[in-house]
């Protein structure tokens, strides 16, 4: 003889259906903020890794300007020029910007240039130096006139370019000169 149940013993196929269809969407989004997420953590280790790059740049430049010597600092159109010592020789430095790469010329005496990169996809460089009138100028002596003092300090605006932005973004930094080369 039969047994007749009365109620609900079990779990229908519609429920098992509707079930694995909201697991399922959840599973989908899941995997969503997950790729987000993983995505999110790789530009920003692209990032990092750019902002190192600039950062050792700046330090490079910092370290040269520094140990520079003497009233021969230039700065035009092409770029900063000036002198700095190194184990007791005197080696002419050249910042310029060629072609969206920073470039940076050592000259020692008696041997040839040579070049190194520092840093590329620049969409500018503008250096600045603070004259002893605490004025900025792009132009350094200023046409037609020689050096008397030196600058107080440098200026650099570098412009970045950055994959997914239209326009670049601007880092500045300001460089203190050794002391008293703006008397």
């Amino acid at each position: 003889m039969r047994q007749v149940r009365h109620g609900e013993s079990g779990v229908t196929l519609i429920e098992i259906l509707v079930s694995l269809a909201i697991f399922a969407v959840i599973g989908i989004a899941s995997l969503n903020v997950l790729d987000a997420v993983a995505r999110t953590g790789e530009r920003s280790d692209e990032q990092l890794d750019r902002l190192a790059e600039i950062d050792h740049a700046f330090l490079v430049i910092r370290r040269d300007l520094s140990q520079s010597v003497g009233l021969e600092t230039r700065l035009d159109k092409e770029g900063l020029t000036f002198r700095r010592t190194q184990m007791g020789e005197t080696l002419e430095m050249s910042y310029r910007l060629d072609d969206a790469i920073l470039l940076r010329e050592i000259r020692p005496t008696d041997t040839s240039p040579m070049s190194q990169l520092m840093l590329t996809g620049l969409a500018n460089a503008r250096w600045r130096l603070l004259t002893g009138s605490r004025r900025w100028t792009s132009l350094w002596p200023a046409e037609g006139k020689s050096a008397a003092h030196r600058p107080l300090a440098v200026e650099l605006t570098i412009e970045v370019m950055r994959d997914g932005y239209a326009f670049p973004q601007s880092v500045t930094r300001v460089f203190a000169l050794p002391a008293g080369q703006g008397r």
